[in-house]
């Protein structure tokens, strides 16, 4: 059976997410696939530079440190839910105001087969504000992508 052999797995890290790692940790297994996974982010909105006087180091300092604690707990993720496969999965913190475009260009750029990401199930206002990454990526995607619900595998 032809299956994916490169999975691009978008996560933000949180409890709702654990549903997309487990099916792209299945997809891996059973494809013998590699895998990139990936947490976007956007220090922006946590840091206002136009507040702050003095130059832009700060925000630049404030980056990296959001960076470095990402790629800890996407490394930790690799070891806890890739455990078979931890050596093949690569891990990208991506700096980024907009997660579906940058998890749509990152897939490209990769050549991946398939793409996994969680869909929190927002809806009406929350999901107008907010916006929604996993119809995003869809949209934006050149290769399948596997929209899977959160706790959808409790």
């Amino acid at each position: 059976m032809h299956g994916p052999k490169k999975i691009l797995v978008g996560t933000d890290l949180s409890e709702s997410s654990k549903a997309a790692l487990a099916t792209a940790a299945f997809y891996a297994k059973t494809f013998d696939a590699d895998v990139v996974l990936a947490s976007v982010f956007d220090p922006t909105p946590f840091v206002a530079p136009s507040v702050i006087p003095g130059p832009t180091d700060l925000l630049e300092s404030a980056t990296r440190e959001i960076e470095k604690s990402i790629r800890e707990a996407l490394t930790q993720t690799a070891q806890d839910v890739f455990a078979d496969r931890a050596a093949r999965v690569k891990i990208v913190p991506l700096r980024h105001p907009a997660p579906g475009d940058a998890l749509a260009d990152l897939a490209h750029d990769e050549g991946v087969d398939l793409i996994v990401v969680a869909s929190h199930g927002r809806t009406g206002l929350k999901r107008v504000l907010l916006g929604s990454v996993a119809e995003r990526v869809t949209r934006m995607a050149k290769c399948p992508v596997l929209v899977v619900r959160a706790g959808e595998t409790d």
